[in-house]
């Protein structure tokens, strides 16, 4: 059986236990986040960060203490010094004023020493920043501080102190020391990982960047080797013939010289938002195709918007280059007679303006490669139409959407945020 002493050293232990648990536990939330979440903006990152370390001190505050032993408080200590250490200086402050008010109010008494020691902890934070120390002598600084006002706190108000007691006050400001060194170890690991993972997007870029290269130079190559065969066949003696070589050499380097236009616009699109009319956009695109469809026995259907004054942010050139594409992609899977529909839904968040056909349509293998660059099902086709088109809706905030069946036809969505 164990005595009362005996169980009081089990119980401070218990509790120690459960203080670095209560610490730990906001400080790893932030870790994974931290690690895990693709593209986290700093401001985001010193939102978590902030929220957590106020989490452990509300954790610790509330559920970690023992109400007739005070010195487990130096835990409380320990979201504060991580702030200081992570340059959060206001956030610091605001947990020791915290830390200042909760001592009062659950022991009805502000004790001077609890102030001093806070203001003692923005003093070697200043002095830090000036002599450039470095974090573990910035930590062995505050431990050695922090074992003094507990020293001060515990033995000048209880003047009969047993030698446990001071065994106990040394063990706590070791596990204070070696807590907080570890969460700063763990701070440490989390910039590694994050210049890490940084590292792999940058090779994933170069290597989507080199694919793409090598895909360019395929497709130019095609061309300049046609050009090249004809050239060796052309007879100027034959003039018919000569003629009949040239035309075609001049639609294959026209076809290299919109490759390259493409690709060179897919690597530096800018869009400069404005006011966009809606109806004004549709009769555009509808003056601009309605002959050439006709020409090719396809019905064009255009459901306008004349009694509604519809208006949406946006780059008008870029959003007409991506409807005429779509437009395009339909009159061309469109083998005999067939109708292309151009219409407009109206949410309360987005818009979609829909290109909509009944040709040949795509399977899902397709379909899960469309936006790739240089994906093409095309005979002649570039491959990067549909990822340059993507690429121009993504930077206006919106989504290409395709839906399509294999023989039944293809729907293609610009969803573009109204607001």
């Amino acid at each position: 059986m164990l005595c009362g002493g005996d169980k009081m050293s089990v119980t401070i232990i218990e509790n120690i236990a459960l203080n670095i648990i209560l610490i730990m536990f906001p400080i790893l939330i932030y870790f994974l986040l931290a690690c895990y979440k693709d593209e986290i903006s700093k401001q985001f990152d010193d939102l978590i960060l902030n929220i957590s370390l106020a989490t452990s001190l509300y954790l610790c505050l509330k559920f970690g203490t023992i109400a007739d032993n005070n010195k487990i408080l130096l835990f409380c200590n320990i979201p504060i010094v991580i702030a200081y250490m992570k340059n959060k200086t206001i956030t610091a402050v605001i947990l020791s004023i915290a830390n200042i008010l909760y001592c009062y109010f659950a022991y009805d008494v502000i004790y001077i020493s609890t102030i001093l020691k806070y203001l003692s902890y923005l003093t070697i934070y200043f002095l830090a920043i000036k002599k450039r120390i470095s974090m573990g002598s910035f930590i062995l600084c505050i431990a050695v501080l922090q074992g003094f006002f507990l020293s001060f706190e515990y033995f000048f108000q209880e003047p009969v102190a047993e030698f446990a007691d001071f065994v106990e006050l040394l063990l706590l400001v070791f596990l204070y020391y070696l807590v907080t060194f570890s969460i700063v170890y763990l701070f440490k690991l989390i910039e590694k990982i994050k210049v890490l993972n940084a590292s792999i997007k940058d090779l994933e870029k170069d290597k989507k960047l080199k694919d793409a290269l090598f895909k360019l130079t395929h497709e130019i190559k095609n061309p300049l080797a046609v050009c090249k065969g004809y050239l060796d066949m052309i007879d100027f003696d034959k003039k018919d013939k000569a003629l009949k070589y040239i035309d075609i050499m001049k639609q294959e380097i026209s076809r290299s010289l919109n490759i390259m236009t493409d690709f060179t616009e897919f690597n530096k699109i800018k869009i400069n938002k404005e006011p966009i009319d809606l109806n004004l956009l549709l009769d555009d695109l509808y003056d601009s195709f309605h002959l050439i469809i006709k020409a090719k026995n396809i019905k064009l259907t255009y459901i306008d918007r004349e009694d509604e004054d519809i208006y949406f942010m946006g780059d008008y050139e870029r959003i007409k280059q991506v409807l005429i594409n779509l437009i395009k992609n339909s009159i061309e899977s469109i083998n005999k007679r067939g109708e292309i529909k151009i219409y407009s839904n109206i949410s309360a968040h987005y818009i979609d303006l829909v290109v909509e056909d009944n040709g040949q349509g795509m399977d899902e293998e397709t379909l899960s490669h469309l936006t790739e660059i240089f994906y093409t099902t095309k005979p002649n086709g570039s491959g990067l139409g549909v990822a340059l088109s993507s690429e121009i809706v993504k930077a206006h905030d919106g989504k290409l959407i395709y839906n399509s069946k294999l023989n039944e036809g293809t729907t293609a969505k610009v969803r573009l945020p109204i607001n």
